[in-house]
């Protein structure tokens, strides 16, 4: 084992493999600044850098039909801690039909104008276009590619129509145990992490609301 190898530490929390793709759930989590601790999750608040942070767990799918290396076809999205748990209640009361889509805009122009998009399906399908039924009823899709940012008067932002260009797409499909695994790991994370953390966010943020407090009065 290469010194690399031994220094490295995966964010991984789970995944599910096949002969040609591999879909994992990693750890993006970040915690919030005591000024917002009753959020426990940062939503994109900034850190002492200035620098925006937004908790979130990722996903990403690989394809290596065409080999290893730099002919793995990779493609990522993100979503938050609410979604993900969302998501996994719908396998637990065993949904027959789901639909999350999800498309975000985000990261500096480049000097065409032009930033990030990530565009992520999940499905469930009893039945394919053909009418039978499917092994695989879980349809998991994630796009990557380019658009135009646009700023709402409100600060909001959106992807101006007819803008977005795709780069790469890619999507597996599991069956319902497969994905109940991914997703159970997902979850007990989420609640490990904010047992852990939450405690030393909350006395923070106390803290820091009681010393204010105590300035006001002196």
């Amino acid at each position: 084992m290469s010194e690399n190898e031994k220094n490295y530490i995966s964010r991984q929390i789970s995944v599910y493999k096949t002969d040609k793709k591999l879909v994992e759930f990693i750890d993006k989590l970040k915690p919030a600044p005591a000024e917002y601790y009753a959020h426990i999750h940062s939503f994109g608040d900034k850190d002492e850098s200035g620098v925006r942070q937004i908790s979130c767990i990722g996903i990403t799918l690989q394809n290596y039909t065409n080999g290893t290396g730099k002919n793995i076809k990779r493609v990522s999205a993100n979503i938050s801690p609410d979604e993900a748990e969302y998501i996994f209640n719908q396998l637990q009361n065993a949904v027959q039909e789901f639909n999350f889509q999800q498309e975000k805009i985000f990261g500096t122009p480049d000097e065409n104008g032009r930033s990030h998009v990530t565009k992520l399906r999940i499905i469930r399908a009893v039945t394919g276009s053909d009418g039978k039924p499917r092994r695989y009823p879980w349809y998991l899709e994630i796009a990557n590619g380019t658009g135009e940012k646009v700023k709402k008067d409100n600060g909001g932002i959106f992807m101006k129509a007819n803008s977005y260009q795709e780069q790469n797409k890619e999507y597996i499909n599991l069956n319902d145990i497969d994905f109940y695994k991914l997703m159970i790991r997902v979850s007990k994370y989420i609640k490990a992490w904010e047992t852990t953390v939450a405690p030393h966010i909350i006395m923070e943020g106390k803290q820091a609301m009681a010393q204010m407090q105590e300035e006001g009065r002196s």
